[in-house]
């Protein structure tokens, strides 16, 4: 696959020649990047997510033409490829393309105990439910999905840039009406398709609420597009929403779904039960711990990166502002807009085996230092602002940062 964005030209150094650049070093490199926005790892980044999301939605290619035809891959491309490209602002390209993980919720573990019965119990009672995972605010809570496929599929459903939300599909550039030309073979693809969302407790994949009486009064519309993850099979997509609980899941490729079972689904989950399994009785406790940890307002700006678990954690600054999804969030959580880019090379730079560089602070003229650090799968940014800091207070800052925040976990 090759991708083509078209991207402002940076201003060619004439003063060092073909052989000079041949011969640069991957410190000169990452430099290279810092000065041109754009490096070569984002763009990969970008690329192999597009592949990700049409697998995901479509499975292998090679697959989908084995079934379908050639022609029938043209026509599905011919829809997908610019929808995706439409998502793409190649001037706001940045380390949230290279860096895409899990916004985690942070509950307690007796809640997770409780999640998980609650998903086993729903397994048990439609068994056809293959796999499950609960979001909080679009923060992961708990899966049972292979994580290399959660990835994808978290990043499709509720990611974009950094931002998280669960309205992610009813935005655009995301959102599209999902038609009947969407399913498998229809010639279109499922991606940005999905329900509108009106109400806190409505399917974003599923089955729709139609009024039952009085004009546009008619029968439910199914929608539950196929999926293709990549460890655990084919399956069907049902996404659930309640009071800001997002509850993902997918059901066996060979189930019989109809407006009937998936009412059925709806119900279970969000009447109170009396024994604490249900989607009603786990928001009371899910909704304060969340709000506990993820309003404090941290001392630092930071991005934290964990390769293991693919955990990404931005610093809440004070001030409230619109984020790119829509909802309310920290005017300043994590980079600012035009950092993003400035992260990259320095992510390349501590990735490099060759310079098996653990640390790495970099300042321009204009503004502050941004220091980066990595030590084994841990990795953070920290940002600090001021033109005149000097380097020995950068470093200062930067050991305290990591005693505030790593101050468990062991890094050199």
């Amino acid at each position: 696959m090759v991708l083509a964005l078209r991207q402002p030209a940076a201003a060619a150094d004439s003063s060092r020649g073909p052989a000079a650049r041949a011969g640069a070093s991957a410190a000169d490199d990452a430099q290279d990047d810092v000065d041109s926005g754009l490096g070569e790892s984002t763009l990969q980044a970008v690329l192999q997510n597009c592949y990700n999301v049409f697998r995901l939605l479509h499975g292998q290619v090679q697959s989908y033409v084995k079934e379908h035809s050639l022609h029938k891959l043209f026509d599905l491309l011919e829809d997908f490829i610019p929808a995706f490209l439409e998502t793409i602002d190649a001037s706001d390209l940045g380390i949230f393309h290279t860096l895409d993980g899990f916004h985690y919720g942070p509950v307690e573990r007796s809640t997770c105990v409780s999640i998980h019965c609650f998903l086993g119990k729903l397994q048990e009672q439609f068994p056809m439910i293959r796999h499950a995972a609960l979001l909080y605010n679009a923060h992961l809570i708990y899966t049972s999905v292979p994580l290399r496929d959660m990835k994808v599929l978290y990043s499709y459903l509720v990611s974009f840039n950094g931002a998280v939300s669960n309205q992610k599909l009813n935005r655009t550039p995301f959102g599209r009406i999902p038609t009947a030309a969407s399913h498998l073979g229809g010639g279109s693809s499922s991606f940005g398709r999905a329900f509108l969302l009106a109400e806190e407790e409505d399917f974003l994949f599923g089955v729709s609420r139609r009024p039952s009486s009085g004009a546009g009064s008619g029968p439910s519309s199914l929608f539950v597009p196929a999926v293709y993850l990549a460890e655990g099979g084919a399956g069907q997509l049902v996404a659930l929403t309640y009071r800001g609980v997002m509850l993902v899941l997918v059901f066996e490729e060979s189930a019989q779904l109809d407006a009937r079972v998936l009412e059925a689904v709806r119900t279970t989950c969000t009447r109170s039960t009396g024994d604490g399994l249900s989607l009603a009785d786990l928001h009371p406790l899910i909704a304060p711990q969340y709000a506990q940890v993820m309003e404090h307002e941290d001392e630092y700006r930071f991005a934290y990166y964990n390769h293991t678990n693919h955990a990404l954690r931005l610093s809440n600054q004070p001030g409230r502002a619109r984020s790119l999804l829509g909802g309310i969030r920290s005017a300043s959580a994590g980079p600012r807009l035009g950092e993003r880019g400035l992260l990259c090379p320095l992510h390349a730079t501590l990735s490099d085996s060759r310079l098996r560089c653990r640390e790495v602070s970099w300042k321009s003229a204009d503004r502050g230092w941004i220091c980066a650090k990595r030590w084994r799968e841990r990795e953070f940014y920290l940002l600090l602002d001021g033109a005149g800091t000097t380097l020995s207070r950068c470093q200062e800052e930067c050991a305290r940062f990591a005693s505030i925040h790593f101050s468990n976990i062991f890094m050199m």
